[in-house]
């Protein structure tokens, strides 16, 4: 199962966990895979939509959110843009049946952490989920292999000129990077997490951290997924 690079490589906890889902076979599936996985069943908690997701996320606190895409009063990216803007804190991984481009990209740019398909088998599932422990973002290798051509064919050529002064696309060109935001950009496609940088770069991961705080705000991303995004349609990465 690929992983992609989120913002901060730490450890989440998969425990307590929220399940959002309106299948009642793919709930029981989840937490088979959960319970598998060592999580306590009294602290894996189900809801079938998007009102009762906002609900339980007001009064409690949980480690990662499970989402559905498609859910009876809304879209699960909806509801990943909610928590991104009321509990940034809780990350939110997608399992489903949709896989589609214009999908898949409006989740991960709402800020999920990783997407998985419900056609994988649970093993597969159950490795995918373990690697957010470590600080993973898990994407279901279809999914990163589709991501991934799409940059390739999307990113401008090398030897593309800049736009001239004053044409439309420039007034969408980000603001200039240094060269050391630049060398954490390419750390960053790279999948390093911040102590890593720090120590490659032997600078404070602090200082990273604000390098790259620089860099979300010079791209106008919240996410390191679409950073790097983003300086690729730009031609900053290669």
């Amino acid at each position: 199962m690929s992983s992609l690079p989120v913002e901060d490589a730490e450890p989440v906890s998969l425990s307590p966990t929220l399940i959002v889902e309106d299948e009642p076979a793919m709930q029981e599936r989840l937490r088979r895979v959960l319970s598998s996985l060592g999580c306590d069943e009294s602290r894996i908690a189900v809801t079938d939509s998007v009102a009762g997701a906002r609900q339980l996320l007001d009064g409690h606190d949980y480690g990662v959110v499970l989402v559905d895409i498609g859910l009876p009063d809304g879209s699960g990216v909806e509801l990943i843009g909610w928590l991104q803007a009321n509990r940034p804190a809780i990350p939110a991984v997608v399992i489903s049946a949709w896989r589609t481009e214009e999908i898949i990209f409006a989740a991960l740019r709402a800020g999920a952490i990783g997407y998985l398909l419900k056609e994988r088998d649970d093993i597969e599932l159950g490795i995918a989920l373990r690697s957010i422990e470590q600080g993973g973002a898990p994407i279901d290798p279809s999914i990163a292999r589709h991501i991934l051509g799409w940059l390739a064919t999307h990113q401008p050529p090398a030897d593309a000129p800049a736009p001239p002064a004053g044409d439309a696309a420039a007034a969408d060109a980000p603001a200039a990077l240094t060269r050391r935001e630049r060398k954490i950009l390419e750390l960053v496609s790279q999948g390093l997490s911040n102590r890593d940088m720090a120590e490659s770069l032997s600078i404070s991961r602090l200082t990273v951290e604000c390098h790259t705080k620089n860099i979300y705000r010079k791209l106008a991303v919240s996410s390191r997924t679409e950073a790097v995004f983003e300086a690729r349609r730009h031609g900053l990465l290669r």
